[in-house]
């Protein structure tokens, strides 16, 4: 009689709307095949108001939910950020006693998720962890990407040369599989909406030439947040544009952030602020965009994959991959006017659309899916060496 191979688990944990929109991808792909399955575990800004309670997302995608851990508090400042890290520790003990899943995976640098490293570690579970070997130099998150990176079991990530910055960190060769960029597996024209559609659910005017703003809070740049802010709406108002504004993430000033952009709204008719797009809407969005706008992430990657101009302001993504489509600058007015001049110059996008990209994509979560179930948890494996010349 053939034995039957055991079934893989995966805990998934998500904080926020950022690593939802990506792990989504993986976690749908896991429902499909028969040789795997998730649990997922919610918590963080997705379950606040605040914060557009993302849980409903979450939901409206099909996936199950297996459980909760709330640990936010009320406040964005130090103090009150790291308590519910703290808090987030307290709740994870009693998911990872109660459920049992053989690895836990995480992607991204959120603070919160050093909590959840914490228990995998104390309760002996492999963890799996997307997006690492990445650079970030304006953002505390530069570090903790790197610390969970020490913990982690296993690495995706998107492109060879991060791959070597992990090999750098002393990691051992076979840990690190190099992928692709898990998001862009939801970025294909098939997946996206159409114009028409995305623009009537928001709202928005569809005959305006339109921006996204996302601007986060730079946890290292000493520079007031207020005259960042004010100044790139000084520099915007030069322009006769509708601007899509997405809200910050739960990080030190955000709550400064949110009241400056609520401010400026109301005196704009064509300004737009959301507490949360949505995944779908928000990849949508910006491929009928002129341009983005800002310090997120989705400006390094989404938008030069779309071929969409990303204007980069400030020092929150020093460190990053640069594409040519990718125009930095600094918080003064005329740097950024200049820079959307520049985005928005016929020469300068032509340019664009010939650029080579460089991230691999392209069936991600499938190839994710296959190293996860050829992985054999053994007691080498949980044992991490120092390997400096792999």
């Amino acid at each position: 009689m053939t034995k039957k191979t055991k079934k893989r688990s995966i805990g998934f944990f998500t904080t926020s709307r950022a690593d939802f929109g990506q792990l989504v991808e993986l976690i749908q792909a896991i429902s499909r095949d028969n040789n795997i399955y998730y649990k997922l575990f919610v918590g963080g800004s997705h379950l606040a108001d605040e914060y557009g309670k993302t849980i409903t997302e979450i939901g409206e995608s099909g996936i199950k939910i297996t459980a909760c851990f709330d640990y936010l508090l009320n406040e964005d400042g130090p103090e009150s950020l790291t308590r519910s890290a703290g808090l987030a520790t307290y709740e994870l003990a009693s998911i990872f006693k109660n459920y049992n899943f053989d690895f836990v995976c995480i992607l991204g640098d959120r603070f919160e998720l050093l909590s959840i490293v914490t228990a995998a570690l104390i309760f002996c579970k492999p963890i799996i962890h997307i997006s690492g070997g990445e650079v970030s130099e304006g953002a505390i998150d530069n570090q903790i990407r790197h610390m969970i990176t020490k913990a982690a079991h296993i690495h995706f990530v998107a492109c060879e040369i991060y791959a070597e910055n992990i090999r750098k960190m002393g990691e051992e060769s076979s840990r690190i599989f190099n992928h692709g960029v898990l998001a862009l597996d939801a970025m294909t024209p098939n997946k996206l909406l159409k114009k028409t559609e995305v623009f009537k659910k928001l709202s928005l005017d569809p005959v305006k030439e339109t921006v996204m703003l996302t601007f986060h809070p730079v946890t290292l740049d000493k520079t007031p947040v207020e005259g960042q802010i004010i100044n790139i709406f000084k520099a915007i108002d030069k322009f006769n544009f509708q601007v899509v504004i997405s809200a910050p993430n739960v990080e030190t000033d955000r709550e400064k952030i949110v009241t400056l952009l609520q401010k400026v709204i109301k005196k704009h008719h064509d300004y737009h602020y959301f507490n949360s797009l949505g995944t779908l809407n928000y990849n949508s969005l910006i491929s009928y965009c002129k341009m983005v706008i800002g310090n997120s992430s989705s400006g390094m990657v989404q938008a030069p994959f779309l071929m969409i101009p990303t204007i980069n302001i400030g020092d929150r993504q020093n460190g990053r991959i640069r594409h040519y489509s990718i125009i930095d600058t600094n918080y003064d007015v005329d740097s950024i006017e200049r820079g959307i001049k520049k985005a928005i110059n016929k020469d300068f996008l032509s340019k664009v659309k010939e650029m080579k990209f460089i991230y691999s994509n392209g069936n991600v979560a499938g190839k994710m899916i296959d190293t996860i179930k050829s992985c054999k948890i053994k007691t080498e494996f949980l044992q991490k060496k120092l390997s400096f010349n792999s």
